[in-house]
């Protein structure tokens, strides 16, 4: 693997941006609906079937294996789906392009919106970064199924339903398989390893996790809705003098200073080192701008 900043790495075998795996208990689960269930159940067969040819062959635990914890390791794609109806900040958890097939015709699930609150602007940014696709680290539990301890009233052996929820070994063994749970950073850690990964990338560029609130120069907001209606848009950061001014195409719309908070100071000398201009993301929310800098921890001097 070719190792990038912070351990997040390219793994050669896949193609795959993969970011490393956090502690299993803490893994996050995945949201599966009606019409993933089948698409998750082949994929985790086929990782099964793949996991205990590994296992013949003596290799350690890892993803595409079992270990001693009945888990079966899996490598997943997170894909962001700005076409979701519901949450165009969307994160869809889908097989690895190795089971062929696009990104969408791979989906198994998505990721819990509570969990997109502090690790979607991280992830959203790590996959659109370069064209490799990115992944992470999942598993999935599995318990040994024994038709004589099931409660007929609750499961039916036989149903198309109820069988969705179990695949089979090589060796005839029958497994109920829980939802696959993705083996996450924690986020402060997620966020640092995203801004070290886009440095190496694209070092131009102030990578958009953290919003604040800037105030607007004299008529800026009238005149950028004469430019564009876009909530969402890139802007230019220029340093000058000693302060950054927050520019859409030519027009000024905010300036940056010192103090208040420290908000800024990180951003204000992430520009000057860039030789003073970079690009962020900016929104225009509830009548006020927004800006997505990467770090607000103010510089302590000394």
């Amino acid at each position: 693997m070719d190792a990038m900043p912070q351990s997040i790495v390219v793994d050669r075998a896949s193609g795959m941006l993969m970011i490393p795996a956090g502690k299993p208990k803490f893994a996050l689960g995945v949201g599966l609906w009606d019409d993933t269930l089948k698409p998750f159940n082949a994929f985790v067969q086929r990782e099964l079937l793949d996991a205990e040819r590994q296992m013949r062959k003596g290799l350690p635990p890892a993803p595409g294996t079992l270990d001693g914890e009945r888990r079966l390791h899996v490598t997943v794609q997170l894909v962001p789906r700005p076409d979701n109806d519901y949450n165009p900040h969307a994160i869809s958890v889908a097989a690895p392009p190795s089971h062929g097939g696009t990104d969408i015709e791979r989906h198994l699930g998505y990721m819990y919106d509570r969990n997109l609150v502090s690790l979607g602007a991280a992830l959203r940014s790590l996959a659109t970064l370069t064209e490799r696709p990115l992944g992470c680290r999942a598993f999935v539990g599995l318990a040994p199924c024994h038709r004589d301890e099931w409660d007929e009233d609750e499961y039916d052996w036989d149903d198309p339903e109820d069988a969705v929820h179990r695949v089979q070994g090589a060796e005839g063994t029958e497994y109920r398989i829980d939802g696959p749970r993705l083996m996450m950073p924690w986020w402060e850690d997620l966020q640092k390893m995203a801004v070290d990964c886009a440095h190496t990338v694209r070092p131009e560029q102030i990578l958009g996790l953290i919003g604040h609130w800037t105030s607007w120069e004299p008529g800026a907001r009238e005149a950028l809705l004469q430019r564009t209606q876009d909530e969402e848009f890139i802007v230019t950061l220029r340093a000058e003098q000693q302060v950054v001014r927050v520019y859409y195409q030519d027009l000024c719309l905010s300036t940056l200073e010192t103090g208040y908070g420290g908000y800024f100071d990180r951003t204000i000398q992430r520009v000057k080192e860039l030789g003073v201009t970079a690009t962020a993301q900016a929104e225009e929310h509830q009548g006020a701008l927004k800006l997505l800098v990467e770090d607000s921890t103010p510089i302590i001097a000394g």
